[in-house]
């Protein structure tokens, strides 16, 4: 069987290191500083000369950390995301920490649906 391909959650390493380091210094924050249980000091310090690529998780924590979004950090976009989608994200991070498999259902359907309609709305 082939190994499927994954899909990766940032565009580069290297860049998504900088961006740390930007988003992390305009923030006026040390690595210490920005670290939490789960992501120490040398790890911010690895990721940010491109040594290590953050997981999702991590990156979200980090960017709300910095005060600036998942996509920036992830991919350099600065222009933000839809707020109602950026709402069922949260959602969705919350509803899986719940265990709840119903929740987490919903939480998705929401995302879903919100997403489609930002879609729709950037066709008109």
């Amino acid at each position: 069987m082939a190994k499927q391909e994954r899909i990766p959650h940032v565009d580069d390493r290297l860049a998504v290191g900088k961006r740390l380091l930007a988003a992390r210094q305009a923030a006026g924050l040390s690595q210490r500083d920005l670290a939490f249980p789960g992501c120490s000091a040398a790890y911010i310090s690895r990721i940010e000369r491109g040594e290590r690529v953050p997981s999702l998780q991590v990156l979200r924590e980090l960017a709300s950390r910095c005060d600036v979004s998942e996509a920036y950090l992830a991919w350099g976009r600065k222009e933000p995301l839809d707020s109602v989608v950026a709402d069922r994200l949260r959602a969705v991070v919350t509803a899986e920490s719940s265990g709840s498999k119903s929740g987490r259902a919903a939480a998705y359907a929401a995302l879903a649906r919100a997403a489609n309609r930002a879609g729709r709305a950037l066709k008109t």
